[in-house]
């Protein structure tokens, strides 16, 4: 697993953890109380028994009886005894030192001679008990062998069960902790692809738990945000178009009158400046519809074969004498061959353009622009960079929205939507918008689809 574990995962592990040790600590506790309950009973059995021959009142019948319980238990799981006390002599299995009266554990070896004629060859201890009577000593032993080999059997049931109960518990809590996971990742995608301008993106969860109502939430928060940046667009577009058609008449009404002969120049002077704002303003409002258009999607886009290096050669030739101008040098970084995608030709250059009167207009001269078209693998890329001031990397998001400007005093001549031109053009392409540093200075790459193919 690589990476840090999440906090979900880290839960299930810890959950698996603790169900192990609650299941552990009750095959403990089972095994001491099945082995107290066992031991108990042995204990009592032996007691019953050495009571019954102790009620025995004849000792030839005693004797008889003892023998007979001998041949019953050749195994030696069982052992009897009969300690005459006159003679001292033994009757039976259990051969002893001195008897005894009471409750008394006897080990092989110490307390038992190790007999294989009695079985005792096979066992460790037993649980015996003493009676005096009249007649004797009367003795009865059982093996322990049942109570350790059913706490073995105990013991290896409970590691069977924890070790499968364990895998299945851990499986299960692997299984949804990656479920989270992967629910909470693409929640993730989704609000970086919100951050990044999709606004049509949703978590769309299907669960019936926290999760999902959290991601109902989300959702319902980011269709109010599309809505209302929706209606902000639509009204800037609305705006715009409504104030295209005054503008044109207001034109029509004054160029005639810059061209009359009977105008004073300083009259005629402050015409031309009214007509020169006009255009501004009436560029602008086109700029505005154009980028509304594309990222509304309603305008048809040409999916012709397009060569980024004769695209970029045809910018080049364009713009370089407006550059050299305003004291510029913009160069061409010839393609090692061609570079084909699939999209529409004038809104490519379009693109390309906008990028460079933008370096053009911002950079202070004499600066370097460079065009080139190339591969970033196996990707096509076409770059416009040069060795201006830049953009700080906090803003190279925001600069690609309409009407941003760096320019706080907006003293600088600019309407803040020739990038958003560009994003929306490499959209329409799904082309990547990259803006990096160039050390100094800005580069802007639009990186298109592998193979350049949609």
């Amino acid at each position: 697993m690589r990476g840090p574990l999440s906090w979900s995962m880290r839960f299930a592990l810890a959950l698996s953890a603790v169900f192990a040790l609650g299941t552990l600590t009750a095959g403990g506790l089972s095994y001491l109380l099945l082995s107290r309950e066992m031991t108990a009973r042995l204990s009592a059995d032996v007691r019953a028994t050495a009571e019954t021959l102790a009620l025995r009142t004849d000792a030839g019948d005693l004797q008889d009886q003892v023998r007979a319980l001998v041949r019953s238990s050749r195994d030696g799981a069982a052992l009897y005894a009969f300690v005459e006390a006159g003679s001292g002599q033994t009757t039976g299995s259990l051969h002893l030192a001195a008897p005894f009266e009471g409750a008394r554990r006897l080990e092989v070896g110490s307390d038992l001679p190790v007999s294989a004629a009695t079985g005792t060859g096979n066992a460790e201890a037993y649980l015996a008990y003493g009676i005096r009577t009249d007649l004797g000593w009367v003795i009865a032993a059982r093996d322990e062998a049942w109570v350790s080999e059913s706490g073995e059997i105990l013991v290896q049931s409970t590691a069977w069960s924890l070790a499968l109960a364990a895998l299945l518990s851990m499986a299960l809590a692997v299984a949804i902790a990656r479920r989270n996971e992967r629910r909470i990742a693409r929640m993730e995608r989704v609000l970086d692809a919100v951050g990044a301008g999709r606004l049509d993106r949703r978590i769309a969860d299907r669960g019936n738990d926290d999760l999902a109502a959290l991601a109902v939430r989300v959702d319902r928060m980011l269709d109010r945000l599309e809505a209302g940046v929706a209606s902000i667009r639509q009204v800037s577009t609305d705006v715009a178009h409504d104030l295209r058609a005054p503008l044109a008449r207001l034109r029509m009404r004054l160029e005639p009158q810059a061209l009359s002969d009977d105008l004073p120049p300083a009259t005629r002077h402050e015409i031309g400046s009214a007509l020169m704002d006009i255009d501004a303003i009436s560029g602008t409002f086109e700029a505005i519809l154009r980028v509304a258009r594309l990222q509304s999607g309603t305008v048809a886009r040409r999916n012709d074969a397009v060569d980024l290096g004769a695209l970029a050669t045809s910018v080049h030739e364009l713009l370089q004498a407006s550059a050299e101008e305003v004291g510029h040098r913009l160069e061409l970084v010839p393609s090692p061959g061609p570079v084909p995608v699939r999209g529409d030709a004038e809104m490519l250059s379009q693109a390309v353009t906008n990028l460079v009167v933008n370096a053009i207009e911002h950079c202070p001269a004499p600066a370097t622009i460079r065009i080139s078209a190339g591969r970033d693998g196996d990707r096509p890329v076409l770059v416009v960079s040069d060795d201006g001031p830049g953009i700080p990397e906090p803003d190279r998001t925001r600069v690609l929205e309409r009407f941003v400007r760096l320019d706080a005093s907006r003293s600088v001549p600019g309407t803040g939507l020739g990038l958003s031109l560009v994003k929306a053009i490499a959209d329409l392409h799904h082309a990547a918008l990259r803006l990096d540093d160039n050390r100094p200075g800005l580069r802007v790459a639009m990186v298109f689809p592998s193979g350049g193919q949609e």
